[in-house]
């Protein structure tokens, strides 16, 4: 694989044209420039959805009180609604300040009333935590400064978009109950949809953000109406504030793919570029093949999992050790996190660097507390959620610089898990070692006994001798003569009631049957007199009377008992 920053040999400017096509076309469908998203176009009229005007505050004030450190509150201008037996009572909450305390002061006007501003902004506050849970990324601003445009000289429609975005937090306040505004510890933002928009359309260079100590968001309007002053009925609101929902996570996207964003085509030559989009890979020996056993393959030796890993799980990590280019994938509870962790502290140990990504912040939540519990919490620079922000990052390179002069301490030789596995390698031999000629291990034997036990049967009782003796082919034909046997008794119903019943010999020559008349001829005579002679003494013991073989033994043990 070429690094970054070389163009490998036989990239043609065909085909990097081609690369180009398919980027641009790409990124066009990543940004939503239109009207629809709300960093383009905000109708601050409309207070339906899950935002928030402020009213009555300079951008200036506000932003020096929160970057200085300050929570502000938020104070209701309007009216509710209350009922109060029957009668409809307005509740006004009227702000009896000076314009200079309304000012400078920590509280932010709104016209909604008390009530109804405490479930905006529940409603937000939960949004928020959502969406930060989800994605790790918090997209939840304060919108200051509002530009005003129309799409064309003909258009009657104004549209209105925020120009700096101060990232921010809803926090309950314990004392109240309510919640208070406090800035987050992150940068604030331009709007870089507009930016893009401006520049397509018109040509205007939005200017880029720039916060020094004493920088205030008017410093950055001024520019803004320095480029924008000869658009016609275009205005900027300096003061105009929005608490509301903003995200940039596509258009950044954006950004980072363009290709002359890279230095000497590092993106469009880049091997894995050139195989993904025109080149293809060329195909690979397996690692591993169906005979191969992993215990030979694979020795402790080699291995370096730091949380449990089965087979399917080894074979992927040391796919991606040995430098390729692969998918995985499986359903939830599969292993994928611990594999990834695996797959991180090997390639820490080797002296690689790994970039992690995860559209969900529970993904990566998880494998960095893995890591954590194994104690490789100094190999990890979280830059997600709360962790993101420069102070967190230089506090996390700050430990970890720290941590380097000391000596870790260097496991022995895997002698115990090489004896553990030794130990259970002879235990699966054994399992699946042959027994005799039957074709049979300890293993399908137990699978077999396992499914007579699945349908509710008990288990049958066979002689082992004979078994461990019996061939497959006799255990087939033998199958074969009891499905016969089986087949003969759904036809011909119960054998108890069948006049033949344990009659063996069914291949008699006229000759044996001219002799089998009077063998049962002499068995009847025979038989009535035993009868006769039984009832006599059954008779006298007022024992029940019943004509069966199975009461000869017992009446002769209690006749020969009998004095003579």
């Amino acid at each position: 694989m070429a690094s970054i920053g070389t163009r490998p040999k036989g990239v043609d400017q065909e085909a990097r044209s081609a690369v180009t096509r398919l980027f641009d076309d790409t990124r066009r469908r990543l940004v939503e420039t239109g009207t629809r998203n709300r960093l383009i176009h905000v109708n601050r009229a409309n207070t339906r959805g899950n935002v928030l005007n402020i009213v009555n505050e300079h951008s200036d004030d506000v932003h020096a009180l929160l970057s200085g450190g300050k929570t502000m509150r938020f104070f209701a201008l309007g009216k509710d609604k209350v009922e109060d037996s029957g009668e409809v009572v307005l509740a006004n909450v009227i702000g009896q300040r000076s314009e200079e305390d309304r000012r400078t002061d920590s509280w932010l006007e709104t016209r909604l009333g008390p009530d109804a501003l405490q479930k905006k902004l529940l409603k937000i506050a939960r949004e928020a935590q959502t969406a930060e849970e989800e994605s790790g990324v918090n997209v939840l601003y304060l919108a200051m400064g509002f530009l005003t445009w129309y799409e064309d000289k003909a258009s009657s429609l104004p549209r209105e978009a925020p120009l700096v975005l101060l990232p921010v937090e809803l926090v309950r306040n314990a004392r109240t109950s309510t919640f208070d505004l406090r800035v987050r510890d992150e940068d604030a933002l331009t709007n870089l949809p507009l930016q893009q928009r401006l520049r397509d359309d018109f040509g205007i260079e939005l200017p880029e953000l720039e916060i020094e100590e004493d920088w205030k968001p008017s410093d950055y309007f001024t520019e803004v109406q320095q480029v924008t002053r000869s658009r016609e009925r275009w205005k900027l609101d300096p003061d105009a504030m929005q608490l509301g929902f903003f995200s940039f996570s596509k258009l950044l996207m954006y950004r980072d793919l363009a290709i002359e964003a890279w230095p000497d085509d590092a993106l469009a030559a880049h091997a894995l570029t050139r195989g993904l989009l025109y080149e293809g890979f060329e195909p690979e020996e397996p690692l591993f093949t169906s005979n191969d056993k992993l215990d030979e393959v694979l020795p402790p030796e080699k291995l370096f999992h730091v949380v449990d890993a089965d087979a399917s799980q080894a074979k992927v990590i040391e796919e991606v050790r040995s430098g390729r280019n692969l998918v995985v994938q499986g359903p939830p509870g599969t292993g994928k996190s611990q594999t990834i962790t695996n797959i991180i502290a090997a390639a820490a140990k080797e002296g690689k660097r790994v970039l992690f990504l995860a559209e969900k912040m529970a993904a990566l939540t998880v494998v960095n507390d893995r890591l954590v519990k194994v104690g490789l919490r100094d190999i990890c620079l979280e830059l997600h959620s709360r962790s993101a922000n420069k102070k967190a990052v230089l506090g996390e390179l700050a430990r970890t610089l720290s941590q380097a002069s000391v000596v870790p301490g260097v496991p022995g030789a895997p002698t115990a898990l090489r004896e553990g596995r030794d130990r259970l390698s002879s235990l699966a031999e054994a399992l699946h070692r042959p027994i005799g000629a039957t074709g049979e291990t300890a293993y399908s034997v137990l699978g077999r006994q396992s499914q007579f036990i699945g349908k509710g049967m008990s288990p049958p009782t066979l002689e082992v001798e004979s078994l461990h003796s019996m061939s497959r082919q006799q255990e087939i034909d033998l199958l074969a003569t009891i499905e016969e046997y089986g087949a003969l008794l759904a036809e011909e119903g119960r054998t108890a009631s069948h006049p033949f019943e344990g009659t063996g010999n069914l291949h008699l020559q006229p000759v044996d049957l001219a002799r089998l008349t009077i063998s049962l001829t002499e068995a009847q005579v025979a038989v009535t007199s035993l009868a006769k002679s039984l009832r006599m003494p059954v008779d006298a013991l007022a024992l029940p009377n019943t004509a069966a073989f199975d009461v000869v033994a017992p009446l002769a043990d209690v006749l020969g008992s009998v004095p003579k």
